[in-house]
C-alpha cells in the first residue's frame, strides 16, 4: 500500500516576525529566521515594504542649484496660521522646502559643522538645539519670516543652554546635555522657548536624585503629563504636584521615580507613539509603558526576538547616528544604524505575548533622519529629502528575502521526500518569484522560479485591501512545481525583486512523501 503523502502549510509566513535569538529548529512555527525588506502588513501577512522616492532638489539662497547636498536631518514646523513647512540641515546649511531645498542662512550663528541638531516647536516659532552651538530659532508669522540664533532674536549673549537635547512640552521648552553640565535640566519661562534667564524660566538639578552614582542626561520625553528625563543608566520621572489642573509649572515638579539600571544610550532614539515612549538601551528597545492608576512602571523589551543583533549593531554605533521614527499611518517603530547597514522595523499593531513586537530587517534602506508627518513618512539622506512611497528606491529594484524556521512534519527520525511546492503570493504580477527548499540545514537549496501571472484573478476586493496599498486590480496567483531532494529537516524561503509593484506572501504550502527512518 502506499504511503500516504504527508502535508504542511505555513498559511502566514512570518505573522510572528524574525526570530535570531533562538534555534531555527526550536522555532514556534509562524516565526522566520530570516524577513529582509519586509513588513507585517495589517492583514497579517508578510509584504514588500515601500521604497524611496526624492522629492527634493537643491538650491541655493538665490534659487540657484546647489548640487550635492547630503542632509543629516528633517523636521517640520507648523506655524500658527497651520501652513507646513519642512525644515532639513547638512553637516553645513539649512534648507527649506521639500521639493525645491531653499538654503536659509540664520543671522549671527556659530559657523555650522556639524549635523546632529534636534528641533522642537512652541508658540509659532521653530527651535534648533545643538551641544555646542548658539540655539537657532525660525518664526514665520503675520508675514515676516525669521531664521536667527539667539543671541539676535533675543538680542542677548548668555542666558540660554547650549544643549543637545530639547523638547516641547507643558508650555515651555525643556532643554539638557551641555558640554559642561550633563545633571540639569533648564526650562524657558511659559510660552516663550527664547527666555530662559528670565521670567518663570529656571533649571532643575537631577544629581542629588541619582543615589547610585554620578550619570549623564541624553534625552528627555513627554508622557500622560509626566516629565521623563532618560539618563545613559537612569529614567527620573517627573509629574505636577498641581495634578495637572494649571499645567506643568516650575514650582509643582515633584518627583515621582527613579528607574535605576536602564536608561537610554540614542537620543533619537526616543520616540513617543502615543500610548508608549520607545528608546534604545543597552539591551535592545525597551517601552516605558506607564498608567497614572498603578504607580508603576513597567518595561517592556520589544527586541527580544532580535536582541543580538541590535545590541551587536549599537556597539558599533556612533550613538549620534542613531535615527528613529514611529509612524502612526504605518504602525511601525523604525530604528536605524548606518554603520551596520541595518534599519529594524517593529510592528506595533499586534504585540506578542510576552510584550515583545514582531520584527523584519530592512538591509538596504538606510536614512540619515525621519520625519512623520500627518499620512507620510520621509526620509533625509544623501539624496536630499525622500518619501516612504512606490516600490522601488529611486528607480532601482530590491531584494525582498524570506526563510521559514527549519521544521520537521512532527517526524524527526524520518527522511521526508518533497513531491510538490506552492505558494500563493498577492501582487507583484509579471516579476520573477523564486521559492526555495532546503533540507537537513544546508546552506544550498532547490530553487523553483516563476513568472508571476499578470492574468491571474482578482479573488479579494478593493474594499478588503484598500486602494492605496494595491492599485487596480489585486492579482492572487497560486504557484506550484514538483520538488526534489529530501532530508529529516526542512526549510523553506523565497526571494523576490521589488520593482514598481507592491508584493505580499499569504501561504506556502509542501507536500512531502514519507522515506526511511534515520
Amino acid at each position: 500500500m502506499a504511503k500516504q503523502l504527508l502535508s504542511a502549510a505555513i498559511s502566514a509566513p512570518a505573522f510572528f516576525g524574525v526570530n535570531t535569538q533562538e534555534s531555527g529548529v526550536t522555532l514556534q512555527e509562524g516565526f522566520a529566521v530570516q524577513a529582509d525588506n519586509c513588513v507585517i502588513d495589517k492583514y497579517g501577512r508578510l509584504g514588500a515594504r515601500k521604497g524611496r522616492t526624492t522629492l527634493s532638489v537643491s538650491k541655493d539662497a538665490t534659487g540657484g542649484a546647489n548640487v550635492g547636498v547630503n542632509l543629516k536631518g528633517v523636521s517640520n514646523f507648523k506655524d500658527i496660521t497651520g501652513t507646513d513647512l519642512m525644515i532639513s540641515w547638512s553637516d553645513t546649511h539649512f534648507y527649506k522646502g521639500s521639493e525645491a531645498l531653499l538654503m536659509i542662512t540664520p543671522t549671527t550663528s556659530d559657523t555650522i559643522s556639524a549635523g546632529n541638531w534636534q528641533a522642537a516647536t512652541l508658540n509659532d516659532h521653530h527651535y534648533f538645539f545643538q551641544r555646542g552651538y548658539i540655539p537657532l530659532v525660525y518664526t514665520a508669522s503675520g508675514g515676516s519670516v525669521e531664521f536667527e540664533s539667539f543671541a539676535e532674536h533675543d538680542h542677548t549673549t548668555s542666558g540660554y543652554p547650549s544643549a543637545n537635547t530639547v523638547l516641547a512640552a507643558y508650555g515651555r521648552l525643556w532643554a539638557a546635555d551641555t558640554t559642561t553640565n550633563k545633571t540639569t535640566v533648564y526650562f524657558s519661562t511659559v510660552l516663550d522657548g527664547n527666555k530662559f534667564s528670565t521670567g518663570t524660566s529656571g533649571t532643575l538639578d537631577i544629581s542629588s536624585v541619582l543615589t547610585q552614582g554620578m550619570d549623564e542626561i541624553v534625552a528627555l520625553g513627554a508622557h500622560n503629563g509626566y516629565l521623563i528625563i532618560f539618563c545613559k543608566n537612569n529614567i527620573i520621572i517627573y509629574g505636577d504636584g498641581d495634578n495637572f489642573q494649571t499645567g506643568m509649572t516650575a514650582t509643582s515638579l515633584t518627583l515621582v521615580e527613579v528607574i535605576q539600571g536602564v536608561g537610554c544610550i540614542a537620543r533619537d532614539s526616543v520616540q513617543n507613539t502615543g500610548e508608549d515612549i520607545f528608546f534604545l538601551s543597552t539591551t535592545g528597545v525597551r517601552s516605558l509603558n506607564r498608567t497614572v492608576q498603578e504607580k508603576s512602571q513597567p518595561m517592556r523589551d520589544i527586541s527580544k526576538n532580535i536582541r543580538d543583533d541590535v545590541i551587536q549593531s549599537a556597539i558599533l554605533e556612533d550613538k549620534e547616528l542613531i535615527k528613529a521614527v514611529y509612524s502612526p499611518i504605518n504602525a511601525f517603530y523604525l530604528i536605524t544604524f548606518p554603520t551596520s547597514l541595518l534599519t529594524f522595523c517593529f510592528d506595533t499593531r499586534m504585540p506578542l505575548e510576552d510584550g515583545s513586537l514582531r520584527a523584519t530587517f530592512w538591509p538596504s534602506m538606510l536614512p540619515t533622519g525621519f520625519l512623520a508627518k500627518d499620512s507620510d513618512l520621509f526620509f533625509s539622506g544623501s539624496n536630499g529629502v525622500e518619501k516612504y512611497y512606490g516600490y522601488n528606491d529611486n528607480g532601482v529594484k530590491y531584494e525582498m528575502d524570506y526563510y521559514s524556521n527549519f521544521f520537521d512534519l512532527e517526524m524527526p527520525n524520518v527522511s521526508k521526500i518533497v513531491k510538490k511546492i506552492s505558494a500563493t503570493t498577492v501582487g507583484a504580477t509579471g516579476q520573477d518569484f523564486t521559492l526555495k527548499i532546503g533540507y537537513d540545514y544546508s546552506p544550498v537549496y532547490y530553487t523553483y522560479t516563476f513568472t508571476l501571472d499578470v492574468g491571474s484573478v482578482t479573488e479579494y476586493g478593493l474594499a478588503e485591501y484598500g486602494i492605496s496599498e494595491y492599485i487596480g486590480s489585486i492579482k492572487i496567483n497560486d504557484q506550484q512545481a514538483n520538488s526534489q531532494g529530501a532530508g529529516a529537516i526542512i526549510q523553506i524561503g523565497f526571494s523576490i525583486d521589488i520593482d514598481g509593484a507592491p508584493f505580499s506572501l499569504q501561504r506556502i504550502s509542501l507536500y512531502a512523501k514519507q522515506g526511511k527512518v534515520l
